[in-house]
């Protein structure tokens, strides 16, 4: 459904004649370092009040490294959400539930913006995206730019019109592509890929 709503959302920009510009955010090790007090407060601040329950299910937990047929010792865990697991994607959902302009589906994240002009969608990401790096950094998470991707969707016509879109991050450019892979969608720059009908219905069954 999820994926759906998104196509359905932007094909009705580009329907109108928008253009919808979108970053797809590569968090580094997103799961691994969630803090545990910091998801504990922001649990408390949705109103959940059972918080030391899960700081008994997240705290104590260990690991161990097995290399060329050796086992270290075991080392406590002392950040991060279980994989694998069914609560492990709800609370890093919690953990980055921000009021801003972000698809998100468990660690796979997006800011997306539309309009009519592709330089200001371009602005407007790049303002948006430091802002995602500053709030990430001051929640413990790391944002990896160099495989983090942007690209503009629109009219086939239109996008043949573009003299540039650019997005940064600082004094980074984040790369350009006209085809990026969300939810494991395949999203081309005009919508009409060989496949991505066959592809949404394939997810939504």
């Amino acid at each position: 459904m999820c994926l759906i709503n998104l196509m359905e959302h932007i094909r009705m920009l580009v329907s109108n004649g928008k253009y919808v510009g979108m970053v797809l955010l590569d968090l580094q090790k997103a799961f691994d370092t969630v803090d545990h007090e910091i998801l504990c407060k922001k649990l408390e601040g949705m109103g959940i009040d059972f918080t030391e329950w899960f700081k008994s299910y997240l705290g104590g937990r260990q690991q161990v490294v097995v290399a060329n047929e050796m086992t270290s010792e075991p080392g406590i865990v002392s950040c991060g959400v279980p994989q694998g697991s069914i609560l492990g994607p709800l609370l890093f959902l919690c953990y980055v539930s921000v009021k801003c302009k972000l698809l998100l589906y468990a660690d796979d994240s997006a800011l997306i913006v539309s309009g009519s002009d592709p330089q200001a969608i371009g602005s407007l990401l790049s303002k948006e995206l430091e802002s995602c790096r500053q709030w990430l950094m001051d929640n413990k998470l790391s944002l990896h730019l160099g495989k983090t991707e942007s690209i503009l969707v629109g009219p086939k016509k239109k996008l043949n019109k573009v003299e540039s879109f650019e997005v940064k991050c600082g004094n980074e450019t984040i790369k350009h592509v006209k085809s990026v892979k969300y939810l494991g969608l395949q999203i081309d720059n005009d919508l009409f890929g060989k496949s991505i009908l066959n592809e949404i219905i394939k997810k939504a069954n």
